[in-house]
């Protein structure tokens, strides 16, 4: 995902018009529109402030997006901007968008479009075992369910987004840690708290790094 990608998503994701932004911006639609249709040029260090502030963006991820576009460019590798979130995922067992960090550039090999993604940077060592160590950055596809045996992310009561193996046995659900040193996690399939929110696609080794 590009710049013109970026503004044009997160635009949506808030429900702004392009009036919205062109009056934070202090610039007329057309000038808006030819951003998000990658008619960009160059963008004034004020207009990136604004526009960042109305996105709820770092400033740093429209500067950085740009600097991502030569860099990967240069190395011939394809890349999309997927949304990072923190831990925790709402009540209601996802993610809202005012709670994302930032836009992170991810390889976009073996994956389709960048709406259908989330990313999480690993904490602690429980799915060592799976290769996966703290500060990596863990690439999941959006889902509600998962099958026997796969990598995704749940949140239950406490509504902390975790990592972990999906198991069944014997009609129970077990959230299994790839790390022996760590207790598997029951879960009655009842439980309304539970919620599956995304299947593993890929990590990103030392993403803290």
């Amino acid at each position: 995902m590009d710049i013109k990608d970026i503004i044009k998503t997160r635009r949506k994701e808030l429900r702004l018009s392009l009036l919205d932004i062109a009056k934070a911006c202090d610039v007329s639609e057309a000038t808006v529109s030819r951003w998000e249709s990658g008619d960009i040029g160059d963008m004034k260090r004020s207009r990136i402030a604004s526009l960042s502030k109305v996105l709820k963006l770092s400033p740093a991820v429209i500067v950085g997006t740009i600097e991502d576009d030569e860099m990967y460019s240069n190395v011939g590798i394809g890349y999309m901007r997927i949304p990072l979130y923190p831990p925790i995922c709402c009540g209601n067992g996802g993610f809202a968008d005012e709670d994302i960090v930032e836009y992170v550039p991810v390889p976009s090999k073996g994956l389709s479009d960048p709406s259908h993604y989330f990313c999480q940077i690993a904490e602690g060592d429980s799915m060592k075992d799976a290769g996966i160590d703290e500060g990596d950055l863990l690439v999941f596809e959006k889902t509600s369910s998962v099958y026997n045996g796969m990598i995704g992310a749940f949140c239950v009561d406490e509504n902390e987004a975790m990592c972990k193996k999906y198991t069944e046995v014997n009609g129970m659900i077990i959230l299994q840690p790839m790390n022996s040193e760590y207790p598997v996690i029951p879960v009655d399939p009842l439980n309304e708290h539970f919620r599956c929110v995304g299947k593993l696609k890929k990590s990103i080794k030392n993403f803290n790094d």
